[in-house]
C-alpha cells in the first residue's frame, strides 16, 4: 500500500508532462524553402547568386511538409518559402490564415518567380517584434507549479514519517 502511494505521484507527474510537447521539436530553420530533387538546386543556385543566406530543405512527401508547416502556427518567427508541394501548402493556409504573411507560396515556378518569393520571404514580419522575450513567463509558471508540487509532497512525507 505505501508502495502504491510513492509510484501515484511520479506516475501523475508523468502524465501531465507527457501531453505537453506531443508534437516533437522542429530542427529547421526559422527562415526556410521547402522545395523538392527537382528544383531544390535551382532555388539553392539563385538565392547563393542574389546573396541570401536562406536554408533551402528538400521535402519527399506531403506529410514531411504538412508537419513543418504546423511549426509555423506555434513559432511565430517561422518563415516559408514553397516552391514544391503547393497543393498541401495551400490547404494548409485556407485553415491557417493567420500565417499567411510568413507562408508564401510560388505556385508558377520559374527564375523570377523563385527570386520575388525569395525577396518577400526575407522581408516577411516576424513575431519578435511584438512578443518581445518570451522565456520569463514560463520559467515564472514552471517555479510556481514546482513550489506548489513539492511542497504538497513534503507536507505528505512529513505527515507519514510522524
Amino acid at each position: 500500500m505505501k508502495n502504491l502511494k510513492i509510484l501515484i505521484i511520479p506516475l501523475i507527474l508523468f502524465l501531465t508532462i507527457a501531453a505537453i510537447s506531443a508534437h516533437g521539436v522542429d530542427v529547421t530553420a526559422d527562415t526556410m524553402v521547402i522545395a523538392n530533387e527537382t528544383n531544390g538546386q535551382l532555388v539553392k543556385d539563385i538565392a547563393d547568386a542574389n546573396g541570401k543566406n536562406i536554408s533551402v530543405y528538400k521535402f519527399t512527401s506531403e506529410d514531411e511538409v504538412a508537419h513543418i508547416l504546423e511549426h509555423s502556427l506555434n513559432n511565430t518567427n517561422k518563415r516559408i518559402l514553397l516552391v514544391a508541394y503547393q497543393d498541401t501548402a495551400n490547404d494548409f493556409l485556407k485553415n491557417h490564415k493567420e500565417v499567411s504573411n510568413r507562408i508564401i507560396v510560388v505556385d508558377n515556378v520559374t527564375n523570377d518567380t523563385i527570386l520575388q518569393g525569395l525577396n518577400n520571404i526575407m522581408n516577411a514580419p516576424t513575431g519578435s517584434s511584438q512578443e518581445g522575450n518570451s522565456f520569463g513567463l514560463p520559467l515564472a509558471i514552471g517555479i510556481v507549479i514546482g513550489l506548489i508540487v513539492g511542497v504538497g509532497c513534503g507536507i505528505l512525507i512529513l505527515k507519514k514519517k510522524n
